[in-house]
Protein backbone atom coordinates (compact mmCIF):
# COMPACT_ATOMS: atom_id res chain seq x y z
CA UNK A 1 0.00 0.00 0.00
CA UNK A 2 2.73 2.49 0.57
CA UNK A 3 4.13 1.85 -2.69
CA UNK A 4 0.77 2.68 -4.05
CA UNK A 5 0.41 5.82 -1.84
CA UNK A 6 4.14 7.28 -3.10
CA UNK A 7 2.65 6.90 -6.98
CA UNK A 8 -0.67 9.03 -5.95
CA UNK A 9 1.56 11.39 -4.29
CA UNK A 10 4.15 11.71 -8.02
CA UNK A 11 0.62 11.82 -9.49
CA UNK A 12 -0.65 15.35 -7.13
CA UNK A 13 3.07 16.34 -7.89
CA UNK A 14 3.07 16.52 -11.49
CA UNK A 15 -0.35 17.78 -10.95
CA UNK A 16 0.80 20.92 -9.52
CA UNK A 17 3.59 20.99 -12.66
CA UNK A 18 0.43 20.92 -15.34
CA UNK A 19 1.33 17.79 -17.02
CA UNK A 20 -1.59 16.56 -19.80
CA UNK A 21 -2.02 13.40 -20.61
CA UNK A 22 -3.32 12.66 -23.85
CA UNK A 23 -3.46 9.22 -23.89
CA UNK A 24 -2.26 5.65 -22.45
CA UNK A 25 -1.41 1.76 -23.00
CA UNK A 26 -0.51 -1.18 -21.40
CA UNK A 27 0.52 -4.76 -22.32
CA UNK A 28 2.91 -7.65 -21.38
CA UNK A 29 4.20 -5.96 -18.15
CA UNK A 30 4.52 -2.25 -19.43
CA UNK A 31 2.49 0.72 -19.47
CA UNK A 32 3.74 3.84 -22.05
CA UNK A 33 1.55 6.78 -21.91
CA UNK A 34 2.46 10.24 -24.09
CA UNK A 35 2.16 13.43 -22.44
CA UNK A 36 2.01 16.67 -24.30
CA UNK A 37 3.90 19.15 -22.17
CA UNK A 38 6.75 21.13 -24.10
CA UNK A 39 10.48 20.35 -22.72
CA UNK A 40 13.62 19.57 -22.90
CA UNK A 41 14.94 15.91 -23.48
CA UNK A 42 16.34 15.81 -19.98
CA UNK A 43 13.05 17.60 -18.09
CA UNK A 44 10.76 15.35 -19.64
CA UNK A 45 12.94 12.06 -18.08
CA UNK A 46 12.79 13.33 -15.13
CA UNK A 47 9.04 13.58 -15.39
CA UNK A 48 8.93 10.38 -16.26
CA UNK A 49 11.63 9.21 -13.37
CA UNK A 50 9.10 11.00 -11.00
CA UNK A 51 6.65 7.79 -11.71
CA UNK A 52 9.62 5.48 -11.46
CA UNK A 53 9.88 5.16 -15.04
CA UNK A 54 12.27 6.28 -17.96
CA UNK A 55 11.55 8.26 -21.44
CA UNK A 56 9.88 5.18 -23.76
CA UNK A 57 12.15 2.24 -25.53
CA UNK A 58 11.67 0.82 -28.99
CA UNK A 59 13.17 -2.27 -29.25
CA UNK A 60 10.75 -3.97 -31.31
CA UNK A 61 7.63 -4.25 -33.57
CA UNK A 62 5.21 -4.56 -30.74
CA UNK A 63 6.45 -1.41 -29.22
CA UNK A 64 6.67 0.31 -32.59
CA UNK A 65 3.31 -0.81 -33.33
CA UNK A 66 2.15 0.79 -29.86
CA UNK A 67 4.41 4.38 -30.39
CA UNK A 68 1.79 4.28 -33.73
CA UNK A 69 -1.04 3.87 -31.67
CA UNK A 70 0.11 6.47 -29.31
CA UNK A 71 0.77 9.19 -32.01
CA UNK A 72 -2.33 8.52 -34.07
CA UNK A 73 -4.28 12.36 -33.60
CA UNK A 74 -0.99 14.22 -31.93
CA UNK A 75 0.69 17.24 -33.81
CA UNK A 76 4.29 18.00 -32.81
CA UNK A 77 7.23 16.16 -32.18
CA UNK A 78 8.14 13.94 -29.16
CA UNK A 79 10.77 12.45 -27.29
CA UNK A 80 11.95 9.45 -27.19
CA UNK A 81 14.51 7.54 -24.73
CA UNK A 82 17.58 7.95 -27.44
CA UNK A 83 20.88 9.57 -26.44
CA UNK A 84 23.85 9.79 -28.70
CA UNK A 85 27.25 9.26 -26.61
CA UNK A 86 29.43 9.93 -29.35
CA UNK A 87 30.61 6.05 -29.04
CA UNK A 88 31.43 4.99 -32.52
CA UNK A 89 30.04 1.49 -32.74
CA UNK A 90 28.17 -0.42 -35.83
CA UNK A 91 25.60 -1.23 -35.02
CA UNK A 92 22.41 -0.14 -35.73
CA UNK A 93 22.18 2.62 -33.46
CA UNK A 94 24.59 4.37 -34.54
CA UNK A 95 26.56 5.10 -31.28
CA UNK A 96 23.35 6.03 -29.44
CA UNK A 97 21.83 4.41 -26.10
CA UNK A 98 18.73 4.17 -24.25
CA UNK A 99 18.38 5.93 -21.38
CA UNK A 100 18.34 2.82 -19.67
CA UNK A 101 21.98 2.29 -20.22
CA UNK A 102 22.00 -0.18 -23.11
CA UNK A 103 22.01 -0.28 -26.81
CA UNK A 104 19.71 -3.18 -27.37
CA UNK A 105 17.65 -2.85 -30.02
CA UNK A 106 15.77 -5.62 -32.25
CA UNK A 107 14.37 -2.65 -34.19
CA UNK A 108 15.77 0.67 -36.59
CA UNK A 109 13.72 3.11 -37.65
CA UNK A 110 16.58 6.25 -38.83
CA UNK A 111 14.94 9.34 -40.32
CA UNK A 112 19.10 9.21 -41.37
CA UNK A 113 21.98 7.52 -41.80
CA UNK A 114 24.46 9.94 -40.76
CA UNK A 115 25.88 10.30 -37.60
CA UNK A 116 26.98 13.13 -36.08
CA UNK A 117 29.11 13.35 -33.00
CA UNK A 118 26.99 16.06 -30.79
CA UNK A 119 24.83 16.30 -28.01
CA UNK A 120 21.58 14.92 -30.05
CA UNK A 121 18.29 13.24 -28.53
CA UNK A 122 15.55 11.01 -30.29
CA UNK A 123 12.43 12.58 -31.51
CA UNK A 124 9.36 11.10 -33.41
CA UNK A 125 5.97 12.35 -34.84
CA UNK A 126 2.91 10.79 -36.25
CA UNK A 127 3.56 12.99 -39.74
CA UNK A 128 7.91 11.94 -39.80
CA UNK A 129 7.47 8.20 -37.99
CA UNK A 130 11.18 7.93 -37.98
CA UNK A 131 13.67 8.70 -35.67
CA UNK A 132 14.60 12.08 -35.73
CA UNK A 133 18.19 13.65 -34.31
CA UNK A 134 17.96 17.14 -33.07
CA UNK A 135 19.70 18.92 -30.02
CA UNK A 136 18.86 17.74 -26.80
CA UNK A 137 18.19 21.11 -25.24
CA UNK A 138 14.96 21.85 -27.57
CA UNK A 139 12.23 22.25 -26.17
CA UNK A 140 9.62 20.23 -28.43
CA UNK A 141 6.12 19.65 -28.00
CA UNK A 142 5.67 16.74 -25.64
CA UNK A 143 7.64 12.82 -24.71
CA UNK A 144 6.32 9.19 -24.28
CA UNK A 145 7.10 7.40 -20.88
CA UNK A 146 7.16 3.89 -20.21
CA UNK A 147 6.93 1.89 -17.19
CA UNK A 148 6.57 -1.33 -15.70
CA UNK A 149 3.60 -2.72 -14.97
CA UNK A 150 3.68 -5.20 -12.15
CA UNK A 151 1.07 -6.96 -9.95
CA UNK A 152 -1.07 -5.38 -12.53
CA UNK A 153 -4.90 -6.29 -11.84
CA UNK A 154 -7.61 -8.06 -14.72
CA UNK A 155 -10.43 -5.91 -15.73
CA UNK A 156 -13.35 -5.72 -13.73
CA UNK A 157 -16.36 -7.69 -15.67
CA UNK A 158 -19.53 -7.19 -14.22
CA UNK A 159 -21.38 -5.92 -17.04
CA UNK A 160 -21.19 -2.00 -16.13
CA UNK A 161 -19.35 0.46 -17.82
CA UNK A 162 -16.17 1.84 -16.22
CA UNK A 163 -13.60 4.07 -16.01
CA UNK A 164 -9.81 3.19 -15.25
CA UNK A 165 -7.75 6.66 -13.86
CA UNK A 166 -4.24 5.42 -13.80
CA UNK A 167 -1.46 6.35 -11.29
CA UNK A 168 0.22 7.39 -14.71
CA UNK A 169 -2.08 10.00 -15.40
CA UNK A 170 -4.20 8.40 -17.94
CA UNK A 171 -7.93 7.16 -18.41
CA UNK A 172 -9.07 4.11 -20.26
CA UNK A 173 -12.13 1.73 -20.54
CA UNK A 174 -12.85 -1.54 -20.27
CA UNK A 175 -10.91 -2.07 -23.26
CA UNK A 176 -7.76 -2.00 -21.17
CA UNK A 177 -6.87 -5.23 -20.27
CA UNK A 178 -3.83 -4.79 -17.69
CA UNK A 179 -4.96 -2.90 -15.13
CA UNK A 180 -1.73 -1.12 -13.74
CA UNK A 181 -1.60 -1.26 -9.19
CA UNK A 182 -2.83 2.11 -7.68
CA UNK A 183 -5.57 2.43 -10.53
CA UNK A 184 -9.34 3.37 -9.19
CA UNK A 185 -11.85 2.11 -11.04
CA UNK A 186 -15.42 3.70 -11.18
CA UNK A 187 -18.33 1.54 -12.10
CA UNK A 188 -21.44 3.38 -13.83
CA UNK A 189 -23.89 4.36 -12.74
CA UNK A 190 -24.11 3.36 -8.96
CA UNK A 191 -20.62 5.32 -9.00
CA UNK A 192 -18.95 2.74 -6.66
CA UNK A 193 -15.44 2.67 -6.67
CA UNK A 194 -12.42 0.05 -6.67
CA UNK A 195 -9.03 0.44 -6.51
CA UNK A 196 -6.16 -2.21 -8.18
CA UNK A 197 -3.86 -3.48 -4.95
CA UNK A 198 -1.13 -6.69 -5.85
CA UNK A 199 -3.14 -7.76 -8.45
CA UNK A 200 -6.60 -7.56 -6.72
CA UNK A 201 -9.41 -5.43 -6.73
CA UNK A 202 -10.10 -3.86 -3.01
CA UNK A 203 -13.96 -2.00 -2.58
CA UNK A 204 -14.23 1.43 -1.32
CA UNK A 205 -13.75 2.31 1.28
CA UNK A 206 -10.34 1.39 1.54
CA UNK A 207 -6.99 2.52 3.46
CA UNK A 208 -7.34 6.32 4.31
CA UNK A 209 -4.31 7.10 3.47
CA UNK A 210 -4.59 6.56 -0.52
CA UNK A 211 -6.79 9.08 -1.97
CA UNK A 212 -8.79 9.62 0.90
CA UNK A 213 -10.16 5.89 0.99
CA UNK A 214 -11.87 6.98 -2.13
CA UNK A 215 -14.44 8.67 -0.25
CA UNK A 216 -16.67 11.52 -2.23
CA UNK A 217 -16.23 13.70 1.47
CA UNK A 218 -13.78 12.87 3.80
CA UNK A 219 -12.02 8.74 5.44
CA UNK A 220 -12.08 8.36 8.84
CA UNK A 221 -10.82 5.35 10.87
CA UNK A 222 -8.59 3.10 9.68
CA UNK A 223 -8.60 -0.76 8.45
CA UNK A 224 -11.28 -2.81 9.06
CA UNK A 225 -13.02 0.06 10.77
CA UNK A 226 -12.39 2.84 8.15
CA UNK A 227 -15.41 4.66 6.59
CA UNK A 228 -17.11 7.45 4.62
CA UNK A 229 -18.74 10.40 6.00
CA UNK A 230 -20.58 13.12 4.59
CA UNK A 231 -21.09 16.89 5.14
CA UNK A 232 -23.87 18.18 7.33
CA UNK A 233 -27.27 18.37 5.68
CA UNK A 234 -25.84 15.19 3.17
CA UNK A 235 -26.27 11.65 3.33
CA UNK A 236 -24.03 8.60 2.40
CA UNK A 237 -25.48 6.82 -0.99
CA UNK A 238 -25.42 2.90 -1.00
CA UNK A 239 -22.48 2.33 -2.85
CA UNK A 240 -20.63 4.07 0.51
CA UNK A 241 -18.20 6.49 -0.95
CA UNK A 242 -20.86 9.11 -2.60
CA UNK A 243 -22.70 11.89 -0.64
CA UNK A 244 -26.24 13.11 -1.81
CA UNK A 245 -28.03 15.83 -0.26
CA UNK A 246 -30.64 15.43 2.04
CA UNK A 247 -34.29 16.86 2.10
CA UNK A 248 -35.09 19.36 4.98
CA UNK A 249 -37.52 18.05 6.29
CA UNK A 250 -36.35 15.03 6.79
CA UNK A 251 -34.01 16.13 9.10
CA UNK A 252 -36.65 18.16 10.99
CA UNK A 253 -34.75 21.39 9.76
CA UNK A 254 -37.85 22.85 7.21
CA UNK A 255 -38.32 26.53 7.80
CA UNK A 256 -40.77 27.67 9.73
CA UNK A 257 -43.97 28.61 7.87
CA UNK A 258 -44.82 31.99 6.92
CA UNK A 259 -48.13 33.35 8.49
CA UNK A 260 -50.49 36.40 7.19
CA UNK A 261 -53.13 37.44 9.12
CA UNK A 262 -56.87 36.72 7.79
CA UNK A 263 -55.37 35.53 4.34
CA UNK A 264 -58.51 34.77 2.53
CA UNK A 265 -56.56 33.57 -0.87
CA UNK A 266 -53.83 32.32 -1.91
CA UNK A 267 -52.85 36.00 -3.65
CA UNK A 268 -52.54 37.51 0.24
CA UNK A 269 -49.39 35.00 0.49
CA UNK A 270 -45.75 36.09 -1.36
CA UNK A 271 -44.51 34.04 -4.31
CA UNK A 272 -43.65 30.86 -3.79
CA UNK A 273 -46.44 30.32 -0.55
CA UNK A 274 -49.75 29.08 -0.40
CA UNK A 275 -52.87 29.70 1.67
CA UNK A 276 -53.50 26.51 4.18
CA UNK A 277 -55.95 26.92 7.28
CA UNK A 278 -55.60 30.32 7.28
CA UNK A 279 -51.85 30.89 6.74
CA UNK A 280 -49.08 31.24 4.30
CA UNK A 281 -46.71 27.88 4.30
CA UNK A 282 -44.32 26.99 1.38
CA UNK A 283 -45.34 25.20 -1.20
CA UNK A 284 -42.89 22.40 -2.58
CA UNK A 285 -42.31 23.11 -5.78
CA UNK A 286 -39.86 20.25 -5.79
CA UNK A 287 -42.85 17.96 -6.16
CA UNK A 288 -43.85 18.84 -9.93
CA UNK A 289 -40.35 17.56 -11.02
CA UNK A 290 -39.31 20.79 -12.08
CA UNK A 291 -35.48 20.11 -12.27
CA UNK A 292 -33.45 17.57 -14.52
CA UNK A 293 -31.74 16.22 -12.02
CA UNK A 294 -32.26 16.90 -7.86
CA UNK A 295 -34.18 19.86 -6.89
CA UNK A 296 -33.41 20.94 -2.82
CA UNK A 297 -37.31 22.83 -1.81
CA UNK A 298 -35.76 26.60 -0.60
CA UNK A 299 -38.50 28.61 1.54
CA UNK A 300 -40.60 30.25 -1.10
CA UNK A 301 -38.27 28.98 -4.14
CA UNK A 302 -36.84 25.89 -4.94
CA UNK A 303 -33.02 24.71 -6.40
CA UNK A 304 -31.69 22.60 -8.77
CA UNK A 305 -28.37 20.77 -8.72
CA UNK A 306 -26.62 18.39 -11.14
CA UNK A 307 -24.84 14.71 -11.32
CA UNK A 308 -21.24 14.56 -11.24
CA UNK A 309 -20.01 15.27 -14.45
CA UNK A 310 -22.62 17.48 -15.00
CA UNK A 311 -23.42 21.61 -14.17
CA UNK A 312 -26.67 23.59 -14.93
CA UNK A 313 -26.85 25.20 -18.36
CA UNK A 314 -26.57 28.65 -18.26
CA UNK A 315 -29.84 28.88 -20.88
CA UNK A 316 -32.03 27.20 -18.81
CA UNK A 317 -31.17 26.62 -14.57
CA UNK A 318 -33.51 23.89 -14.27
CA UNK A 319 -31.30 21.59 -17.23
CA UNK A 320 -27.73 20.10 -16.60
CA UNK A 321 -25.31 19.80 -19.67
CA UNK A 322 -22.27 17.57 -19.30
CA UNK A 323 -19.17 19.08 -18.42
CA UNK A 324 -15.32 17.77 -17.95
CA UNK A 325 -13.06 20.17 -16.65
CA UNK A 326 -9.83 18.35 -18.35
CA UNK A 327 -8.76 17.60 -21.47
CA UNK A 328 -10.09 14.34 -21.90
CA UNK A 329 -12.77 12.59 -19.93
CA UNK A 330 -14.93 9.40 -20.19
CA UNK A 331 -17.71 9.58 -22.31
CA UNK A 332 -21.46 8.45 -21.71
CA UNK A 333 -22.64 5.36 -23.35
CA UNK A 334 -25.54 3.68 -23.65
CA UNK A 335 -24.76 0.51 -21.08
CA UNK A 336 -27.09 -1.13 -23.75
CA UNK A 337 -25.12 -0.01 -27.27
CA UNK A 338 -21.92 1.02 -26.63
CA UNK A 339 -21.62 2.74 -29.94
CA UNK A 340 -24.19 4.98 -28.70
CA UNK A 341 -21.99 7.75 -26.85
CA UNK A 342 -22.41 11.51 -25.57
CA UNK A 343 -19.87 13.83 -25.58
CA UNK A 344 -20.10 17.64 -23.47
CA UNK A 345 -20.21 20.81 -25.73
CA UNK A 346 -16.42 21.23 -27.29
CA UNK A 347 -15.42 17.71 -27.09
CA UNK A 348 -14.48 14.74 -29.37
CA UNK A 349 -15.22 11.20 -29.34
CA UNK A 350 -12.52 8.83 -29.90
CA UNK A 351 -14.15 5.58 -31.40
CA UNK A 352 -11.26 3.69 -30.54
CA UNK A 353 -11.12 4.60 -26.96
CA UNK A 354 -14.56 6.05 -25.97
CA UNK A 355 -12.77 9.12 -24.55
CA UNK A 356 -14.09 12.85 -25.17
CA UNK A 357 -11.04 15.01 -26.24
CA UNK A 358 -11.14 18.37 -26.08
CA UNK A 359 -11.66 20.72 -28.97
CA UNK A 360 -8.43 23.35 -29.40
CA UNK A 361 -10.50 26.01 -31.15
CA UNK A 362 -7.54 28.20 -30.96
CA UNK A 363 -5.53 26.12 -33.81
CA UNK A 364 -8.75 24.17 -35.54
CA UNK A 365 -9.99 27.84 -36.88
CA UNK A 366 -13.33 28.31 -34.73
CA UNK A 367 -11.98 31.05 -32.68
CA UNK A 368 -12.99 34.63 -32.91
CA UNK A 369 -10.28 36.65 -31.54
CA UNK A 370 -8.91 39.45 -32.36
CA UNK A 371 -5.96 39.22 -30.54
CA UNK A 372 -4.86 35.84 -28.14
CA UNK A 373 -6.57 33.03 -27.05
CA UNK A 374 -6.15 30.68 -24.80
CA UNK A 375 -7.84 27.35 -25.15
CA UNK A 376 -10.20 25.85 -21.93
CA UNK A 377 -11.46 23.08 -21.60
CA UNK A 378 -15.26 22.66 -23.72
CA UNK A 379 -14.34 26.40 -24.74
CA UNK A 380 -12.08 29.26 -24.99
CA UNK A 381 -10.96 32.32 -23.43
CA UNK A 382 -9.72 36.04 -25.74
CA UNK A 383 -7.50 38.09 -24.21
CA UNK A 384 -6.41 41.44 -25.70
CA UNK A 385 -2.79 43.49 -25.67
CA UNK A 386 -2.42 45.87 -23.13
CA UNK A 387 -4.30 49.30 -23.97
CA UNK A 388 -7.16 47.05 -24.77
CA UNK A 389 -10.39 46.22 -23.29
CA UNK A 390 -12.18 43.02 -24.28
CA UNK A 391 -16.11 43.95 -25.34
CA UNK A 392 -18.17 41.18 -26.58
CA UNK A 393 -16.70 37.45 -26.83
CA UNK A 394 -13.49 37.94 -28.72
CA UNK A 395 -13.76 41.50 -29.71
CA UNK A 396 -10.65 43.94 -28.48
CA UNK A 397 -11.47 47.72 -28.26
CA UNK A 398 -8.48 50.74 -27.96
CA UNK A 399 -8.71 51.68 -24.23
CA UNK A 400 -9.45 55.40 -23.83
CA UNK A 401 -7.24 57.63 -21.63
CA UNK A 402 -9.16 58.08 -19.07
CA UNK A 403 -10.28 54.35 -18.73
CA UNK A 404 -13.61 54.53 -19.83
CA UNK A 405 -12.84 51.89 -22.86
CA UNK A 406 -15.02 53.06 -25.70
CA UNK A 407 -14.43 53.12 -28.99
CA UNK A 408 -16.08 55.28 -31.08
CA UNK A 409 -14.72 56.29 -35.23
CA UNK A 410 -13.46 59.32 -33.57
CA UNK A 411 -10.77 57.64 -31.33
CA UNK A 412 -7.44 59.08 -31.48
CA UNK A 413 -5.99 57.83 -28.63
CA UNK A 414 -2.80 55.70 -29.09
CA UNK A 415 -2.45 52.23 -27.32
CA UNK A 416 1.57 51.69 -26.01
CA UNK A 417 1.16 48.28 -26.76
CA UNK A 418 -0.25 47.89 -30.84
CA UNK A 419 -1.70 44.44 -31.73
CA UNK A 420 0.23 42.21 -33.79
CA UNK A 421 -1.46 42.88 -37.23
CA UNK A 422 -0.59 46.67 -36.62
CA UNK A 423 2.93 48.69 -37.41
CA UNK A 424 4.16 50.12 -33.95
CA UNK A 425 4.43 53.76 -34.58
CA UNK A 426 8.12 55.60 -34.17
CA UNK A 427 8.93 59.41 -35.02
CA UNK A 428 13.12 60.12 -35.08
CA UNK A 429 14.19 63.42 -33.50
CA UNK A 430 15.53 64.22 -36.81
CA UNK A 431 11.78 64.52 -38.28
CA UNK A 432 10.67 65.98 -35.31
CA UNK A 433 13.13 68.49 -35.51
CA UNK A 434 12.01 69.14 -39.46
CA UNK A 435 8.53 69.25 -38.36
CA UNK A 436 8.85 72.10 -36.20
CA UNK A 437 11.35 74.32 -38.72
CA UNK A 438 8.46 73.85 -41.57
CA UNK A 439 5.82 75.52 -38.61
CA UNK A 440 7.96 78.30 -37.67
CA UNK A 441 8.85 78.91 -41.66
CA UNK A 442 5.27 78.90 -42.12
CA UNK A 443 4.36 81.54 -39.89
CA UNK A 444 7.21 83.67 -40.54
CA UNK A 445 5.60 83.63 -44.18
CA UNK A 446 2.46 84.23 -42.94
CA UNK A 447 3.55 87.10 -40.77
CA UNK A 448 5.35 88.62 -43.65
CA UNK A 449 2.50 87.97 -45.51
CA UNK A 450 -0.24 90.02 -43.46
CA UNK A 451 2.93 92.82 -43.26
CA UNK A 452 3.05 93.29 -46.95
CA UNK A 453 -0.71 93.40 -47.31
CA UNK A 454 -0.93 95.95 -44.67
CA UNK A 455 1.45 98.23 -46.19
CA UNK A 456 0.16 98.37 -49.29
CA UNK A 457 -3.81 98.91 -47.96
CA UNK A 458 -1.72 102.11 -46.63
CA UNK A 459 -0.43 103.51 -49.67
CA UNK A 460 -3.76 103.12 -51.18
CA UNK A 461 -5.32 105.13 -48.57
CA UNK A 462 -2.90 107.82 -48.95
CA UNK A 463 -3.24 108.09 -52.27
CA UNK A 464 -6.75 108.77 -52.24
CA UNK A 465 -6.67 111.52 -49.89
CA UNK A 466 -4.04 113.75 -52.12
CA UNK A 467 -6.30 113.25 -55.04
CA UNK A 468 -9.38 114.49 -53.32
CA UNK A 469 -7.68 117.16 -52.13
CA UNK A 470 -6.49 117.99 -55.97
CA UNK A 471 -9.67 117.45 -57.03
CA UNK A 472 -11.29 120.28 -54.72
CA UNK A 473 -8.33 122.31 -55.45
CA UNK A 474 -9.31 122.63 -59.10
CA UNK A 475 -12.57 122.95 -58.81
CA UNK A 476 -12.04 126.25 -56.68
CA UNK A 477 -9.83 127.34 -59.35
CA UNK A 478 -12.75 127.24 -61.78
CA UNK A 479 -15.42 129.02 -59.45
CA UNK A 480 -13.19 131.64 -59.12
CA UNK A 481 -11.99 132.22 -63.10
CA UNK A 482 -15.97 131.99 -63.74
CA UNK A 483 -16.85 134.99 -61.11
CA UNK A 484 -13.47 137.08 -62.83
CA UNK A 485 -15.35 136.67 -66.07
CA UNK A 486 -18.81 137.88 -65.04
CA UNK A 487 -16.94 141.20 -63.32
CA UNK A 488 -15.61 141.80 -66.11
CA UNK A 489 -18.17 142.20 -68.76
CA UNK A 490 -19.86 145.45 -66.91
CA UNK A 491 -15.69 147.06 -67.51
CA UNK A 492 -16.61 146.12 -71.06
CA UNK A 493 -19.98 147.70 -71.83
CA UNK A 494 -19.16 150.79 -69.82
CA UNK A 495 -16.48 151.32 -72.25
CA UNK A 496 -18.63 150.59 -75.00
CA UNK A 497 -20.70 153.24 -73.96
CA UNK A 498 -18.51 156.02 -73.36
Amino acid sequence: MREIIGMALALVVLKVHGEKISDGHCVEGKCFAIQTDSLSFESAQRVCQVRRGHLMTVRDRKSANILAKLLNGTSGNFWLGLRYQCAHANDGLKGYKWVTGDNASHYINWESDRAVCSPRCASVSQKVPKWAERPCDDIIDGYLCEYDNIDYCQPLNNGSAVVYETPFGFYANELLQEIPQGTIATLQPQRTKHVCFEGEWLHAPWSCEFVDGGCEYKCVGSIPDNTCICQPGFKLDINRVTCSKQDACALGECEPVFQVAHAMSSEDCKPGFRKESGICVDENECESAPCEHDCTNTKGSYQCLCYDGYIQSTKDMTKCMMHCPFDKCPAECDPNNNHQCNCPDGFVLEDDTKMCVDIDECTDGSKNCDHDCVNTPGDYDCLCDEGYLLSDKGKCVREDFDGSGSSTPFDVSISTTKPPTDKPMSISSGSLLAIMVCIVACILLLVGLAHCTLRRFCQMHNYDVHKGQDEIYDFQQVIIDKNSTELSFPNRYLKRDS
